[in-house]
């Protein structure tokens, strides 16, 4: 080995990490990591008869070759840990359902957390050390992230492709006590070998980006306990992560770095409670409160002003996919799910599905669907809608956070809620209800295991 690197990035980090995970984590940052776990296990519990999923989860066990020591989530599967966060990996992000950190338009938790979980579960870790390990893993790659984007985002990049195996990377080597030039090996593995492009949304592929993260991170972390080597400088060298990921200022690293434990990233995280893309979060929010106004009119046109990145979006899949013709291009939709929300008075994964992305009342009525970039908007976490009906009539409605942002923040009872109504035809009676009651208690649970059990399949 070449030796320990404190005056590198991944080098400071390692520190970082140390000092954490031997120190005390805030009570209340330890239960947003629990309710990122719970909001994980509600994005992924009704995607199980997902195709990709189908098709990963049948791959991997012909990968495995009879190994084992980690399980798929609600399929039960047991694979070998690296086998097992990958296709979890894939069942977090295939519904697009998950967390979203909006700075850096990502998925933090859907690369990180499926990695550790199989850790946990293969090496019967406690459910504190698991919490303390998704905690580092998550600041760590929110850390990272926040030093490439938005500029990886825009070449074309999935930015949680990018650092998920980072943070998973991470919070691996701490859950299996790595030393510091371990631990530093295990950072610049999974830097040296990130993947995944944007292109892949409405496709198969993009749940696949977060499944390589979250097997990366976990084989970074093995790799590097074996003795693997990798280089100090994997971040800010010449040809390391940030000049081949971003067009960045180098000034903004050292900020970062020193913000690390004194500005806490996971509460920014935002949450879901319906299944689509981020963007289309405020625009659906806008239509179903101006449907409980509409008393029986009928809609002739929605007009929303949103963030001048929106209109990019929407056009940009619209000239990829033209209409919807599967799940996942009806996810990126933005006008699909707004129709599909007025005329179904609901949002589930139900309106993303064939049935209602061929109605022809809801492909007629996504072509009056209208986006105007509007300048004062700072993020997409809010939006405009004037709503007009076939009689002259209008309808307003300002949405400044949607429901699951910072500014709007969703109630743990509404994330367990969303458990059970979307684990309602797969669990067992009861079940949502213990899961959600394991993982508020997860910080006291000598192991992972109980946990593990209830979201295995039976």
């Amino acid at each position: 080995m070449s030796g320990f690197r404190p005056d590198t990035v991944s080098g400071r980090l390692v520190a970082w990490m140390r000092a954490t995970a031997q120190g005390t984590i805030p009570p209340e940052i330890r239960h947003e990591a629990r309710r990122l776990l719970l909001n994980q296990l509600k994005a992924s519990v009704g995607a199980v008869d997902q195709e990709a999923i189908t098709l990963l989860n049948a791959w991997a066990l012909e990968e495995a070759q009879g190994g084992t020591g980690a399980h798929v989530h609600w399929l039960g599967t047991n694979l070998p840990p690296a086998l097992a966060a990958m296709v979890n990996g894939a069942l977090y992000e295939v519904l697009d359902f998950h967390d979203t950190y909006i700075p850096c338009f990502m998925h933090a938790v859907s690369g990180v957390l499926p990695a550790v979980l199989a850790q946990a579960e293969a090496e019967q870790k406690s459910g504190h050390e698991l919490i303390t390990a998704l905690v580092i893993g998550l600041e760590v790659e929110l850390a990272v992230a926040r030093m490439l984007m938005p500029t990886g985002y825009y070449r074309g990049m999935v930015p949680a492709g990018l650092t998920g195996g980072v943070g998973a990377a991470a919070a691996c080597a701490v859950l299996a006590g790595l030393n510091d030039e371990q631990m530093q090996h295990a950072l610049g593995i999974a830097m040296c070998t990130p993947a995944g492009l944007y292109e892949s949304a409405g496709s198969h592929t993009l749940s696949l980006v977060t499944a390589y993260a979250a097997r990366g991170g976990i084989n970074a972390c093995t790799l590097a306990r074996r003795g693997f080597t990798a280089p100090p400088t994997a971040f800010e060298g010449d040809q390391g992560m940030f000049a081949a990921h971003s067009d960045e200022d180098r000034a903004k690293i050292e900020p970062v770095l020193e913000s690390l434990g004194q500005e806490w990233r996971i509460p920014g995280q935002t949450y879901k409670v319906v299944p689509t893309e981020t963007i289309t979060h405020g625009p659906v929010e806008c239509a179903l409160e101006v449907l409980g106004r509409a008393n029986g009119r009928t809609i002739d046109r929605f007009d929303f002003k949103v963030q001048e990145i929106v209109v990019s979006i929407v056009q940009g899949r619209r000239e990829r996919f033209g209409r919807p013709a599967s799940a996942q291009q009806a996810t990126f939709d933005l006008c699909h799910c707004v129709a599909a929300a007025w005329l179904r008075g609901q949002f589930t994964t139900a309106e993303t599905a064939e049935a209602c992305y061929t109605d022809p009342a809801v492909i007629a009525l996504s072509d009056r669907v209208f986006l105007t970039a509007d300048p004062d908007r700072p993020t997409f976490e809010g939006c405009t809608l004037v709503a007009t009906f076939t009689d002259g009539s209008t309808e307003t409605c300002n949405v400044d956070f949607f429901l699951g942002t910072p500014g709007a923040r969703v109630p743990d009872d509404k994330l367990a809620a969303l458990l059970a109504q979307y684990g309602a035809d797969i669990l067992p009676e009861g079940r949502a209800q213990a899961i959600t009651e394991a993982i508020w208690a997860l910080d006291d649970a000598p192991s992972v295991a109980p946990l593990i059990a209830l979201i295995s399949k039976d």
